[in-house]
């Protein structure tokens, strides 16, 4: 019997990768307030799924609630009041920390970083994961600062 155990060692090693269950977001634009929310309906899985995440982590600053974890979200608070050219420089390795720590993203590109007011940067992202590609866009309160 020792024979069999030894057949079992040698046979390559196999991954399989299961099927990434998360819960299905409903976004909605609230006009009172100005902002976007969004609700839980259903799960969903795969491309779908990753897009869900990366919009989740892209709109959750990171260590301020108690109910994520601490390597969910992103920090985005560090650039609230700063110029343009601080957010310019720093954005790409932030995003990159972010998205980054779900396994299914593959490889992560910063594209069209601008400021289309003068208060306010709008960065979009694509993010490359193992079901296929997502892009997504954010933006971010600044000071009041002229475009560089």
């Amino acid at each position: 019997m020792i024979g069999t155990f030894r057949d079992e060692l040698a046979r390559p090693l196999q991954i399989q990768r299961k099927p990434s269950r998360a819960p299905a977001y409903i976004r909605t634009v609230d006009h009172i307030w100005g902002g976007e929310t969004s609700r839980i309906n259903g799960e969903v899985n795969g491309l779908e799924a990753v897009r869900n995440a990366v919009w989740h982590i892209l709109n959750t600053e990171r260590f301020t609630y108690g109910m994520n974890l601490p390597n969910e979200g992103i920090e985005l608070r560090q650039f609230i009041g700063m110029p343009y050219s601080y957010f310019y420089a720093k954005i790409d390795q932030v995003v990159q920390d972010a998205l980054y720590q779900d396994d299914r993203i593959l490889d992560v590109r910063i594209f069209n970083k601008t400021q289309p007011q003068p208060r306010l940067a709008y960065c979009e992202v694509e993010v490359q994961s193992v079901y296929g590609r997502v892009r997504e866009g954010f933006q971010i309160p600044l000071t009041e600062v002229a475009k560089t």
